[in-house]
């Protein structure tokens, strides 16, 4: 874990001072569930655009960030006890912010909607369009305080964005809610994408975040809002975000999309 102090940076500058030797960039733990394609691992190895997004503007900080996968609770529980420095794409809420510590700037931008079968055609207008319905949500996940408090409909938790999906086909549940890059993107995967609809209106939108741990200090937190606001301008940056842009609705569920 990550402790930055003015006495620290002096004492390890004179030990390499001393030693002739270079500085080694200081280690910041980063965890999170796979939430493809924003978020994967390809050929053992993390990618897709928030870590990508991530891991070069703590790089420009001088930090070495590396990013270990499991499960999403597991994720908050780690970073909560100080365990790993920051949660690689937490959505912001009113508890989290008792807890954690966020820049102001985020990763990127989040749209959660609604994955139903094809043939039921689920059309989404608001929560009255989903009276006595079941929808799945993934367990751990944040969502807005209306979703959990609806009376319309049921909710039921389920343990990944596969099940989720699967569930939707096998009738257990009559729409799920997930990221709408990450739903079309798991069911290409699944192959059954040409089974599902999305909601073309969105059920909630907003942004990710880099979620440091509670002891982090905060000028660390402040640095990298200000690196993150320097690299959205740049245009590794704005090619990052057009060659990862989420699929129209009307396209997604189409092979090859």
């Amino acid at each position: 874990m990550f402790k930055f102090s003015s006495a620290r940076c002096l004492i390890l500058a004179l030990v390499v001072w001393g030693s002739g030797g270079t500085v080694r960039a200081e280690v910041l733990e980063l965890v999170t569930e796979p939430w493809p394609p924003l978020v994967e691992q390809r050929d053992g190895k993390p990618a897709g655009p928030l870590w990508t997004v991530a891991r070069a503007v703590l790089t420009r900080m001088g930090y070495e960030p590396r990013l270990r996968f499991v499960p999403w609770k597991r994720a908050l529980d780690l970073v909560a006890r100080n365990e790993a420095d920051a949660v690689l794409g937490a959505g912001m809420t009113v508890e989290r912010r008792q807890l954690f510590l966020y820049p102001a700037e985020p990763l990127a931008y989040s749209e959660t909607v609604l994955f139903s079968d094809r043939r039921s055609s689920l059309v989404y207008e608001d929560f009255d369009s989903l009276e006595g319905l079941t929808i799945g949500l993934s367990a751990g996940y944040s969502y807005t305080r209306d979703v959990w408090s609806a009376p319309q409909f049921e909710r039921e938790e389920v343990r990944d964005i596969r099940a989720g999906l699967n569930m939707v086909l096998l009738g257990r549940v009559d729409a799920f809610m997930v990221n709408r890059a990450v739903g079309w993107h798991e069911a290409h995967r699944l192959g059954i994408a040409d089974q599902l609809s999305a909601s073309v209106k969105p059920i909630s939108e907003g942004s990710v975040y880099l979620m440091f741990a509670p002891t982090t200090d905060p000028e660390l937190v402040h640095a990298f809002d200000r690196a993150i606001r320097r690299f959205r301008g740049s245009k590794e940056y704005v090619r990052l975000m057009r060659d990862y842009a989420a699929p129209h609705p009307d396209e997604a569920s189409t092979p090859d999309s």
